[in-house]
């Protein structure tokens, strides 16, 4: 599965199947009832756009599924 990133030092977005979740504290639900998976979104092989290895709240990725 690819998930979209948006590479920061080029504002441009990338999609990739390289990434891993890490620092996973599972569905949590904010003050408006919304929820969210509260992790950290790394990726595994460095950015197609900059070559850097950036990483992101999981909650910052536009969901992939339509």
């Amino acid at each position: 599965m690819d998930f979209i990133f948006f590479c920061p030092s080029v504002h441009q977005t990338f999609d990739s199947p390289d990434f891993k979740i890490t620092k996973n504290q599972g569905i949590k639900t904010d003050s408006y009832g919304n929820r969210y998976l509260d992790a950290i979104v790394v990726l595994t092989k460095p950015c197609p756009l900059c070559g850097e290895t950036h990483e992101y709240q999981a909650s910052e990725l536009t969901c992939p599924f339509q």
